[in-house]
């Protein structure tokens, strides 16, 4: 499956060395004229309609909102609430923690390495028998489990918590548990279904009670219903998300997504002073967890690969603790997390020795992730006294994958079946199209449809085949609606083009941070009659794909 490369948050390994001198002092405000600068340039390059941020040094917290928060002209203020994504990680983990010191006593006490399967039997059963009675809670929370994302898997809208983890059982491993990290949402929603089980109560009520409210954090909410109603009453405002089209250069509201299906993976609703309490009762490791807690839950569990960063000579070197990723940087150790959710992109990070941290809240998911890049290393290297020689184009390095992202959508046939006979030398189709038609079902996929209907954007063609038939489906629902279009490569072959907020698009619009290429292959019953259909859907499993059975 080809994805765009594009707005991952880089945590360097050591760069230089970590007795830098600051710039300015660590208690003194970020917000100098030239960082505000940088905001307004970063915002408008692109396309971000607003950012808060905040950053927490020691006792202090410095916090400013930027552009719009809900066009035409309501502005961004600290105190405007934004979806903070897979951010709500850390306080699924936590919760776990609060529930591991309430039994530490018990006859029967739950700790991090209690098996899942102990605890939510029947519903959490894995493909595999060894690792459904032996992947623990820390296991889950450490993304080691042997289940890649899947997250095309449990993206409908009406799925309950409780349905997501009983699909696992039909959803392929891709390693063993404990071998290789592989982000996989499906895991928080399987420990929130675990907490909710266990304790006869809703996540969101366990976080108000237990960490929220001891925080203070009075604007932080679990679903759109009770942020909505904080802002009937004035106490809050909720920012409209939004994307940039960039054929017509104008910016798209996304509709509101009620997260209770995300729930422990990244159902938070927040804003930038309340993630600061949270990050200074994080790096001061203060009540209401424990100091254990706080020990493990900064402790990592499993390296990530490093990898390299495109035209910078540079690796990066990461690792995982539970609901954190833990990185070095110029010599500093950074505990960190993203999260994006329809059309909002959120960024937190702290560092312990210095006791210092800040959060970045944007109200445009693609445009964000790289906006909270930019300015979080901007706010890094102005900390650490980065000379500027030494400091990265964020914006120089995200184009070249832009443009790179761009080409494969432009031309994916030739990129994903580069030894396959195309074009005139193409293999035809066994059947006429109409024949691949219909309804396609999975146990752990959503079922969809495949209808016919004219190809009008070139980015399907390939040379001279203009306007022809494709196949097509519009039944996904992720942040976004989802579609996938279907053009024949050779054979039984197809390219498959999976796009979001299909009904903005326009023939010649190329979207390399929203859009994916992949292969799809039909195969034959003993009858003659389609059978099968197989979609390359989850990266970690290389070419195998996920077969749909196709029952009209």
């Amino acid at each position: 499956m080809l994805l765009p490369k594009v707005a991952f948050f880089f945590g360097l390994s050591a760069l230089s060395g970590a007795d830098q001198i600051p710039l300015t002092a660590p208690d003194a405000s970020p917000f100098t004229p030239d960082f505000d600068k940088l905001v307004t340039d970063t915002l408008d390059y692109w396309h971000t309609p607003g950012i808060s941020v905040a950053v927490v040094a020691g006792d202090k917290t410095f916090s400013k909102g930027y552009g719009i928060a809900t066009f035409p002209d309501e502005k961004v203020t600290p105190s405007t609430l934004f979806y903070t994504g897979s951010t709500t990680k850390s306080f699924t983990a936590a919760a776990v923690s609060l529930l591991i010191d309430d039994t530490a006593n018990s006859s029967n006490p739950l700790t991090w390495q209690t098996p899942l399967s102990s605890l939510i039997r029947e519903d959490f059963v894995l493909p595999d028998e060894w690792a459904t009675s032996h992947v623990t809670l820390e296991d889950a929370l450490s993304h080691r489990t042997g289940m890649p994302d899947h997250d095309l898997s449990w993206g409908t809208l009406n799925t309950t918590v409780r349905d997501a983890v009983r699909k696992l059982r039909h959803l392929r491993m891709t390693a063993e548990p404990r071998t290789k990290w592989q982000y996989c949402n499906l895991m928080y929603i399987t420990i929130t279904h675990f907490i909710e089980t266990y304790t006869s109560n809703w996540l969101s009520n366990i976080l108000r009670d237990r960490i929220w409210e001891p925080l203070g954090m009075k604007d932080t909410f679990f679903s759109l219903s009770d942020s909505k109603a904080a802002t009937y009453t004035g106490n809050a405002s909720l920012a409209r998300g939004y994307v940039w089209l960039n054929r017509t250069q104008e910016y798209r509201s996304v509709s509101y997504m009620d997260s209770d299906a995300v729930s422990g993976a990244g159902a938070i609703i927040s804003n930038v002073l309340d993630y600061a309490k949270w990050l200074r009762c994080m790096m001061t490791m203060a009540a209401p967890l424990s100091q254990a807690a706080h020990n493990s839950l900064r402790f990592p569990r499993i390296n990530i690969p490093a990898f390299g960063i495109q035209n910078t000579g540079l690796r990066v070197v990461h690792g995982y603790a539970l609901g954190w990723f833990i990185s070095n940087y110029r010599g500093e150790v950074m505990l960190w997390h993203t999260g994006s959710l329809g059309g909002f992109a959120t960024m937190m990070a702290y560092l312990p020795r210095r006791n210092w941290g800040f959060t970045i809240m944007a109200n445009d998911m693609e445009g964000g992730k790289i906006t909270h890049q930019i300015l979080s290393y901007q706010l890094l290297d102005d900390l650490l006294g980065t000379p500027q020689s030494e400091r990265l184009s964020w914006s120089a390095t995200i184009d070249w994958d832009l443009r790179n992202a761009t080409e494969v959508l432009r031309d994916p046939t030739k990129h994903l079946y580069a030894d396959a006979p195309l074009g005139d030398n193409a293999i035809p189709l066994t059947l006429s199209l109409s024949h691949y038609t219909g309804r396609y079902t999975h146990l752990g996929y959503p079922n969809f449809t495949l209808i016919t209907k004219t190809n009008l954007d070139p980015s399907l063609h390939m040379a001279g085949a203009n306007h022809k038939e494709i196949l097509h489906t519009d039944s996904y629902m992720l942040s976004g609606p989802v579609s996938i279009d279907f053009t024949h490569a050779s054979g039984e072959y197809f390219v498959i083009y999976i796009r979001i907020l299909e009904e903005t698009r326009q023939p010649g619009d190329y979207e390399p941070m929203r859009d994916m290429v992949s292969k799809a292959e039909f195969r034959l019953g003993e009858n003659g009659a389609v059978k099968e259909l197989g979609l390359q859907l989850q990266p970690e499993m290389g070419d195998d794909k996920i077969w749909f059975t196709k029952v009209e």
